[in-house]
């Protein structure tokens, strides 16, 4: 905390995580763990495993948030614990690149001098040894290793070059360009004079390369376990992945087995999609992560507090409350913990257990949901753009009934239908109360039919029970649906009222053009509003536009971002990371690139200006296109927004330290958090073709750079809180 003013004034621990990410360490992690079907079957696999040493690959599917990195920490260290130093456990968060990227990355994990220790291993069993210490020279000794090495490695490759460039690693003359060799690149002259060849299929090889090493730790160490997380940001890369991704990706499976270790891949569920049938065929058991039980909320509740304070407690928290937030939170992990998190702090600075109250509200808070009112006023402006004419608060029967919230009635024929809003149904007596209120309504007004609006969560089951009482299905509110369900729901619900109550055809063809004359005025009105608005914004552009003459030129945007980490009042690394973010956007979508090279001044020779745009006109008449494009913008609003929040936190922070600022910091991650959560950044891949370069431009990037795509986009985006946080607080 010294580079942001040192540490707050102490205040109550909070046994729960703000951030609720699981963080995978060498020696696992001292997050609480409740024992999950999930977490009790993927044991399983691994302790069969274990026991017999029969190789295979084990998938672990599930949403974001479901706990699958932590499964995977529970497993290394589950490894460890069973095995010891006789045993060897890896983890590796696949990159949303190729197979050569990711052995790399398990190369680097690996690292040189592990490898050559078990080089090492390898060369006192063989009879190089004895061949070396009878005085033959050295080369004869690396020969002879190199042909052991060979005969040992069959059973995943038949590239005699693999024994061959271990045998050089033990040389110091050869460590070095053995060592790359290994890490893809071609071979040097040394490799060459000893007949190492450069590999036709540098992807294949890679993959070869994990299986060679998976082996020779397996001998040695009796076990290997490899856990792949997020492979499906490698599947996905290019979009569906092709037959060479499939085969390189069944090759991979098929030399962890021949080499008798353990692989468990996870991703979310779509990743099974992505896999062909065959490849499928080739996974062992599949491990799908579920949703917490209220019970398994409480263990964990009980177990964060006992590692906290020494004593499994569940207070502040009740079995009622615990029952209300699984079913709020739908029992998904993350937003379990994050809510535990806040519940907490609340409840202890409200000096009382947490209440009903308390979830509802954090709820609404920590995920963005609309509130009731925000609904309401939703329902308005669906009734109103259709024409409808509408009753708020309307008395249906006597004077001890509640009011509906809406009543659209059907002229003249004393019949009408109901618009009734209601927050989550998460008990039966709930239902019951609903029910009964269906009963009351249609008892007052016989030709009526009644829509519920759920504003929170409605469970399968009890949403099958009032679908046999009210008129229609009980539409859960989505923001990104709720106009078109309700609309059709109205619509269908006053068509059955006119057959019903045998309204003629006159009366009925007047109401009609009544409301498309209303309709035809609201759509007047909002587009006069539209207008005006459009003007405000002409405007705007015009300031912003004289504002940036000038910085059109293609070192522009290089010199903002230097000037941007300049002049931060961040500190220098936490501003950095806010720059690269910027940067990993802008190369996503090549979007700013392609504009400014559209009024670009021709180069010497080239042709008319006036062609400059074309490229990007053409481009840009794909909807799906645009759609990316406008997700890029909010996302580099966003992100420039949480900046301006942590530098704005950051100043006062300086200047009068309090106890609540960890709190405020924690709030402007988790801000961020939610709102990048439903941003659709799988539009992205959309914009591939922007974001590939132009022939002989100097802002060409190489191959590897060009291939993110959304997986990694979600990737970089969603740990930027995360990164944030720890270097504020790391100082």
């Amino acid at each position: 905390m010294d580079a942001i003013g040192g540490p707050p004034a102490a205040g109550p621990v909070n046994p729960f995580s703000p951030t609720a990410v699981a963080r995978v360490t060498e020696d696992g992690t001292d997050a609480t763990t409740v024992v999950t079907v999930a977490i009790r079957d993927a044991i399983a696999h691994l302790d069969n495993y274990l026991r017999t040493g029969d190789g295979g690959t084990v998938a672990v599917v599930g949403d974001y948030g479901t706990g699958k990195t932590h499964l995977a920490v529970e497993l290394l260290a589950h490894t460890r614990q069973v095995t010891g130093p006789a045993g060897k456990a890896i983890y590796l968060d696949a990159p949303a690149d190729t197979f050569l990227s990711l052995s790399r990355q398990f190369l680097g994990r690996l690292s040189r001098d592990a490898v050559r220790a078990l080089l090492e291993d390898c060369r006192a069993e063989s009879p190089a040894a004895l061949a070396a210490r009878a005085g033959d020279p050295a080369g004869t000794a690396i020969d002879l290793l190199a042909g052991r090495l060979r005969e040992e490695l069959v059973e995943v490759t038949t590239n005699p070059s693999f024994g061959t460039v271990l045998a050089m690693l033990l040389d110091p003359a050869t460590e070095a360009v053995a060592w790359d060799w290994l890490m893809g690149y071609p071979p040097g002259p040394a490799l060459v004079a000893a007949g190492v060849t450069a590999r036709a299929d540098v992807e294949a090889g890679a993959v070869e390369t994990m299986g060679v090493l998976a082996l020779l730790h397996g001998r040695r160490h009796e076990r290997f376990v490899l856990v792949l997380d997020e492979l499906d940001k490698i599947l996905s890369t290019a979009g569906r992945p092709g037959d060479e991704t499939m085969t390189r990706f069944a090759r991979m499976i098929g030399v962890f087995a021949s080499a008798g270790a353990f692989l468990v891949i996870a991703g979310l569920p779509d990743m099974l999609h992505l896999l062909s049938p065959d490849v499928r065929q080739r996974i062992g058991p599949i491990v799908r992560m579920s949703a917490l039980t209220a019970e398994d909320v409480r263990d964990f509740i009980r177990q964060s507090q006992l590692r906290a304070f020494g004593e499994a407690r569940l207070a502040p928290f009740t079995v009622e409350t615990t029952e209300y937030l699984t079913n709020l939170a739908d029992g998904v992990p993350r937003r379990m913990i994050r809510l535990c998190y806040h519940l907490y702090q609340r409840a202890v600075q409200a000096g009382t257990p947490v209440t009903h109250v308390m979830v509802r509200e954090a709820v609404r808070v920590q995920f963005d949901l609309a509130s009731r009112q925000d609904v309401a006023a939703d329902v308005r402006r669906v009734l109103t753009q259709d024409g409808w004419s509408y009753q708020r608060d309307h008395l249906v029967g006597s004077m001890r009934d509640l009011p509906v919230d809406f009543w659209i009635p059907l002229e003249e024929q004393g019949a009408g239908c109901c618009v009734l809003l209601s927050e989550s149904v998460l008990k039966s007596e709930e239902v019951d109360e609903l029910n009964r209120r269906v009963v009351a309504i249609r008892a007052a007004v016989p030709d009526s039919e009644v829509i519920l609006v759920v504003v929170g969560h409605l469970p399968a089951d009890f949403a099958a029970d009032l679908a046999a009482t009210f008129s229609v299905e009980p539409i859960v509110y989505d923001p990104q649906s709720f106009a078109e369900d309700l609309s059709g729901s109205v619509k269908a619900s006053m068509r059955r009222l006119e057959q019903v109550v045998g309204a003629d055809a006159l009366t009925s063809v007047r109401q009609r053009v009544e409301r498309i004359q209303s309709q035809q005025t609201n759509t007047q009105r909002s587009i006069e509003r539209l207008s005006y608005q459009l003007d405000e914004i002409r405007g705007e552009l015009r300031q912003d536009i004289r504002g940036s003459a000038g910085r059109l030129d293609s070192d522009a945007g290089a010199r903002r971002r230097a000037a941007r980490v300049v002049t931060s009042p961040l500190p220098g690394r936490v501003a950095r990371v806010f720059v690269e973010a910027i940067q990993a956007l802008d190369q996503l979508t090549g979007f700013e690139r392609r504009l400014r090279d559209a009024f670009a001044p021709p180069l010497a020779g080239a042709g008319r200006l006036a062609e400059g745009g074309t490229p990007l006109r053409s481009r840009l008449r794909s909807r799906d296109v645009q759609r990316a494009l406008g997700t890029s913008m909010v996302l580099r609003r966003l992100i420039e927004a949480f900046r301006d929040g942590i530098e704005q936190w950051y100043d006062s922070h300086l200047r009068d330290p309090q106890p609540t600022d960890l709190e405020r910091l924690d709030q402007l991650c988790e801000t961020y958090d939610g709102i990048a959560e439903y941003l659709p950044l799988f539009q992205l891949d959309a914009l591939g073709d922007l974001a590939t370069p132009g022939e002989g431009g100097d802002d060409a990037v190489d191959p590897t750079d060009r291939s993110r795509s959304w997986s990694e986009a979600r990737s970089v985006f969603d740990g930027l809180s995360g990164r944030v946080r720890r270097l504020m607080v790391a100082g």
